[in-house]
C-alpha cells in the first residue's frame, strides 16, 4: 500500500515521502496513529500543493534538531555513579530511561528513551559511547562514564545467600 507520512519516522522516512509498507502495518498502527494517510490521487494532488510548506517545516524540524545535537555533543562526557561489585560489575544496569533523565538534567533538553542507542548494555563500570537520534539524519554521540559509587564485597553477598539457602 503506498502512503505519505504526516510525521518525521526514523524507520520510515521524513514527512511528505511516498512509501510503500504493507496493507496490515498501515491499517493497523500508522493511519490509526496518524503518522501516514493513505496516497490517493486527491491527497498526491494535495501534497503537491503543500510541498513548499512541508518541506520548509521539514527544514525548520531539522533545523533545531541539529541544535539540540551540538548542545548535547558538547558535554561530551555524563558521569553516573552506581553501586558496583569488587570484579566491576554494576547491581542493576544503566537503562535508557536513567540516560534520558541525565541527559535532561545536563542539559535541558529532552530526549524520548526509545531515541538511545546502546551498542551493548551497561552493566559494568567503564566508559560507553551512546547515540542519540533526533531525526532520520541528525544525531549525537555522547560518551557515558560509569564510576562506582560504593564497592560491595562480593564474598559478604555470596556468603549472606548461603546463610540464607540454609
Amino acid at each position: 500500500m503506498k502512503v505519505i507520512l504526516k510525521k518525521d519516522m526514523q524507520s520510515l522516512g521524513d514527512i511528505g515521502d511516498i512509501i510503500e509498507v504493507s496493507d496490515g502495518y498501515a491499517r493497523n498502527y500508522l493511519l490509526p496513529k496518524n503518522i501516514v494517510e493513505i496516497a490517493t490521487a486527491g491527497a498526491l494532488k494535495n501534497r503537491e500543493k503543500n510541498i513548499e510548506r512541508i518541506k520548509a517545516k521539514a527544514e525548520k524540524l531539522h533545523q533545531e534538531a541539529l541544535a539540540k545535537a551540538e548542545k548535547i555533543q558538547a558535554l561530551e562526557l555524563i558521569e553516573i555513579e552506581a553501586k558496583a561489585g569488587e570484579s566491576g560489575k554494576l547491581f542493576g544496569a544503566i537503562t535508557t530511561k536513567k540516560l534520558a533523565e541525565l541527559i535532561q538534567e545536563k542539559s535541558g533538553i529532552e530526549v524520548d528513551r526509545k531515541n538511545i542507542l546502546l551498542e551493548k548494555p551497561i552493566n559494568h563500570i567503564g566508559e560507553y559511547e551512546m547515540k542519540v537520534k533526533f531525526t532520520t539524519k541528525v544525531s549525537a554521540v555522547l560518551n557515558v562514564g560509569v564510576k562506582a559509587s560504593e564497592v560491595i564485597k562480593e564474598e559478604i553477598i555470596s556468603e549472606v545467600e548461603n546463610d540464607s539457602e540454609e
